[in-house]
Parts: structure tokens; sequence; C-alpha cells
């Protein structure tokens, strides 16, 4: 899909806020509300955009976990990719193979889904970080 300089403007004004209306995103690049919606339901439909949220920071904890494949990265990631309990994850080079973001409302819930992922026959070794701090 190639994207115009609106596409851009618009798709940056969700990233910075996923709730603010067509009608603001409009008038911030110059077009009409249906054209802003029209195009939005082109980044649906086109899997640009994949989900709207929202991002609970305050209180929230969040870990950088590193894990190594048993063999093969991207079963390895698919793995991980399937248990739907990731904020971020990336296939890496060098010493550990993926570098996957987590958060939780508590330190028990990043600690289960660490666990999952140790779990997954896949993943040989992992090495966790714990955030104390968003600055």
């Amino acid at each position: 899909m190639l994207f115009d300089e609106k596409d851009k403007e618009i798709l940056e004004l969700l990233k910075q806020n996923a709730r603010v209306s067509n009608t603001k995103i409009a008038k911030k690049v110059n077009l009409s509300e249906g054209a802003v919606r029209n195009r939005i339901n082109r980044f649906v439909k086109e899997k640009i955009i994949t989900h709207f949220t929202i991002d609970l920071s305050i209180g929230a904890y969040f870990a950088i976990l590193m894990a190594k494949a048993k063999d093969d990265t991207k079963k390895m990631m698919s793995e991980i990719s399937n248990l739907h309990i990731t904020k971020d994850a990336y296939e890496i080079s060098g010493e550990y193979d993926s570098c996957l973001i987590l958060e939780g409302n508590s330190l028990e819930e990043i600690d289960r889904k660490v666990d999952a992922i140790r779990k997954l026959r896949n993943v040989v070794e992992t090495r966790t970080f714990l955030s104390f701090r968003r600055w």
C-alpha cells in the first residue's frame, strides 16, 4: 500500500492518541471527516492498523525478556506470538534470538507471563530485566 502525506499525518496522530476523533484529525490534516473515516477504514481493512488500544502506564510493571531459540527462531517467535501476552516482540541478532516487552498490572502478572514463555518447547534460555521506573 502506498501512503501519501495525509495518510502519514493521520497515522501519526493516531499513534499519539488512538482515541482522537475523526473530526479533530480532519481539522489537523485539512480533510473532511468522511475522508478521514474512509482512510482509517482502509488502514484497518488492509491491516495497517490491527487494533486500537490504550496504554495503562500508571502503576504498570514492565519487563524485557531476552530469549534463545532451541533450533528455529521463527518457530519460537510463532509460539510466543500465539500466547498473545507480549506488548512487543522482536527477532534480533546477537547472543539472544528475541527481545520481548512485557507489561502487567502486578509483578505476579509479569511473572506468569515469563513462566508461560519459559515453558514453550522452542525456548531454551531466557534473561529477564524488570523495569523500576518509566522516564
